[in-house]
């Protein structure tokens, strides 16, 4: 039997292109307003709720679906989605949502950005505890005004310990500008976590997200390519799973989900601080902790854009 809910109200523009083209495949793993389908062309979707982050791979559905059985079919026929377990979603009439792209023209001066940076952060732990790769939040800052010794942080979380001295290390990376030992360190992270998307893919996914808004905000910075940054992402998508390696990979190339994206149009452009505080705190709010992790690295990856004379000073 059939059951037709109705169509689909938005879906990210690349979910939308690929089914467009007519594509079957299968269920790759599904949670509690959840499902990830993985296509014939091994492009990944996913079915969620409208109380989850948009994204350029997410179909938006108003309420959770029941649940689907790992492994079981799907086929997209006149542009709708019908599942094996007989479930239909038309998505003729949906609304393709994209990421807002960033204004040039509306970019603050680069020196304006460590000041902007502090407010927002400071701001939100005020108000917030930090959770995952957050709890390294507070010691990244004392990294960016320019403590030289270590800082010999012990986190209670044996993860989150494991992981600061190489963050520790990046983050120092970032603030000389040596993108290679960035990379190099990065690799111990990848993986590095339990469940979907590892904490500490999401902190990577963070902080080259924010090298991309770099590299489009301020062209005159001239360290910031990644020559063999393809290469890098693809050896390292044996030591994590496939969905947290997609969202990985999509950070890397600017796909972010949508409040990781407003936060860094919102810090980089001259909306007013609230927005970009607005933005943290709807990001912080993805998963248990996936949003903590991933603004601990856009924070060490924004460092990328902090000359020396322009770290922020000890308080």
């Amino acid at each position: 039997m059939t059951l037709s809910l109705g169509n689909v109200p938005i879906m990210g523009e690349a979910a939308r292109d690929w089914l467009s083209q007519g594509q079957s495949g299968k269920v790759l793993a599904a949670v509690t307003h959840t499902t990830y389908l993985l296509t014939e062309d091994q492009e990944l979707i996913w079915l969620a709720t409208a109380e989850c982050p948009k994204h350029r791979r997410c179909i938006q559905w108003p309420a959770a679906l029941p649940r689907l059985a790992v492994g079981s079919t799907f086929t997209v026929r006149s542009r709708s989605v019908a599942l094996e377990s007989g479930i239909n979603l038309d998505f003729s009439a949906s609304h393709a949502w994209e990421a807002p792209a960033l204004s040039v023209e509306n970019v603050i001066k680069i020196t304006q950005l460590p000041e902007k940076l502090l407010t927002v952060i400071e701001s939100l732990l005020t108000k917030e505890t930090p959770v995952g790769m957050g709890i390294l939040i507070r010691p990244i800052l004392e990294i960016a005004k320019k403590q030289v010794c270590s800082i010999g942080l012990q986190p209670e979380n044996i993860l989150t310990r494991s992981a600061w001295p190489i963050i520790e290390r990046i983050a120092r990376d970032c603030l000389i500008h040596d993108l290679p030992a960035v990379l190099q360190h990065a690799e111990a992270l990848v993986g590095l976590g339990e469940g979907l998307t590892p904490s500490g893919d999401d902190f990577l996914g963070g902080l080259f997200f924010a090298r991309v808004l770099l590299l489009c905000s301020y062209p005159q910075i001239n360290y910031l390519g990644f020559s063999n940054l393809p290469e890098w992402i693809d050896a390292a998508q044996p030591r994590t799973n496939l969905i947290s390696f997609a969202l990985l990979k999509d950070n890397i190339t600017g796909h972010a989900l949508e409040p990781l994206n407003s936060l860094g149009l919102a810090l980089m452009t001259n909306q007013p601080v609230e927005c970009a505080t607005s933005a943290a705190s709807d990001l912080i709010q993805v998963g248990h902790s996936t949003g903590w992790s991933l603004l601990a690295g856009f924070l060490v990856g924004i460092l990328l854009a902090f000359p020396d004379e322009l770290c922020i000073a000890p308080s």
